[in-house]
């Protein structure tokens, strides 16, 4: 039997992956509590450490971790440290510093690069480009201090929040840049970026042993007038072409950054009336949300993918001749614009009557009752409660389960 070790494990994770055990009959090994709301305290050298000893005792064939911070960063260095199967730590570095990243873009795919500056926010700068401009820190994840700047007041008021943020989040990452890399700049930086437009969409790839596959290609929602994400679509409706520019795109740079054995994806944005298509960011690491959105069209879960790799099983050894169960697949993202205080939450009852009616359906909600949406992880325009993966045959069909069910779970707010 194999024995899977699975950094820093989300609940998700361990769903997904409890799925793949009753397939594949592997011991999965989870380690860690994911430390997204005490980054600060985070002791990065000593888990790793620690979480090596473990791996040694336990006589680990392979090393997942799926969550973009800091879980890929570290189950790459432990990866390496066992001699399995993993990105190199000098390339997930370059992707996860996002003003580094916009380097290599200009380098190896300038077509699709978007002009950038580093700020400090410990100095006065004045603006970098004209208003509006967008700007987040040169390590984000999930939206976390990301905003379009329209004005001077604006500017200087998130500089000042910057200050108080940007440090405590960064800890962990700075940490790794100090032990396992000689570049100049660590995360505790800006980057302002020129603005642009269009439909946002991820593409996700793997690379085995320097061979690149496309998984597919997600389009992301946005509520109107908003950057909060309201559900993903899979497939893209994006017309063949242009998928096969992104795809082109996404090679390119793969090949030429010597991204390999592992999975990453690539968000971008594609304007329509010019044809311009831009990189938003790159994240090295597989999109979790997304996996079973793929499964329910292409039959096959990423997590099998990313388990195969870091077995070092090339995955192109899975079935996929497997007829899909369905043709239009989203993640429903469930928000609230403005804080409010959990009433009450879905029963278990509700939860297993919804599973009954739609047997693939993914349910997660985040939150706990009489407590304000504000107490979870949320962007900065919106407080997310919980998403809804569904399937269906016709788009029509699709969003009818999505209200059916979220009437069915029953969300109640103050």
């Amino acid at each position: 039997m194999k024995n899977i070790l699975v950094i820093l494990p989300t609940e998700r994770d361990k769903r997904e992956l409890g799925i793949l055990k009753n397939k594949y009959g592997y011991n999965f090994l989870y380690y860690g509590i994911n430390p997204r709301n005490c980054l600060k305290e985070f002791d990065t050298q000593s888990f790793i450490k620690n979480t090596i000893s473990f791996a040694e005792k336990n006589n680990i064939d392979a090393v997942i971790s799926t969550h973009d911070y800091p879980a890929a960063i570290i189950g790459s260095i432990i990866a390496e440290k066992l001699c399995l199967p993993a990105p190199e730590i000098e390339k997930i570095l370059i992707c996860q510093h996002k003003y580094l990243c916009r380097q290599y873009q200009k380098k190896y795919v300038p077509e699709a690069y978007v002009e950038s500056k580093m700020i400090d926010p410990l100095k006065k700068a004045k603006a970098p480009f004209d208003f509006p401009f967008f700007i987040k820190p040169v390590k984000s994840f999930f939206s976390i201090m990301a905003s379009q700047i329209n004005n001077m007041c604006q500017y200087d008021d998130y500089i000042f929040k910057a200050k108080n943020h940007i440090y405590e989040f960064s800890a962990p990452l700075n940490e790794i840049f100090k032990n396992y890399s000689s570049y100049r700049y660590d995360a505790s930086y800006l980057i302002a970026e020129k603005l642009i437009h269009g439909k946002q969409v991820t593409l996700e790839a793997y690379s085995y042993n320097k061979n690149i596959s496309i998984i597919g290609i997600v389009d992301s929602i946005m509520y109107k007038n908003k950057i909060s994400f309201k559900r993903f679509d899979y497939p893209s409706a994006l017309k063949k072409d242009v998928k096969l520019k992104m795809e082109e795109i996404a090679r390119k740079f793969i090949k030429k950054l010597g991204f390999d054995n592992g999975i990453l994806n690539i968000e971008f944005f594609y304007e329509p009336d010019s044809g311009l298509i831009k990189i938003i960011e790159i994240n090295p690491r597989m999109c979790s949300q997304f996996a079973d959105l793929m499964e329910k069209v292409n039959g096959i879960n990423t997590y099998e993918i990313q388990l195969f790799i870091s077995l070092g099983v090339n995955p192109a050894t899975l079935n996929t001749n497997i007829k899909h169960k369905y043709k239009y697949t989203s993640s429903f993202v469930l928000r609230k614009f403005k804080d409010k205080k959990i009433k009450n939450l879905p029963s278990k009852k509700q939860i297993d009557d919804l599973k009954k009616l739609y047997p693939d359906i993914r349910i997660e909600i985040y939150g706990k009752e009489n407590q304000m949406l504000s107490n979870e992880l949320n962007d900065m325009s919106s407080f997310r409660y919980g998403i809804l993966n569904l399937g269906a045959n016709s788009k029509k069909e699709l969003c009818l389960e999505y209200k059916a069910s979220k009437d069915m779970l029953n969300f109640k707010f103050d």
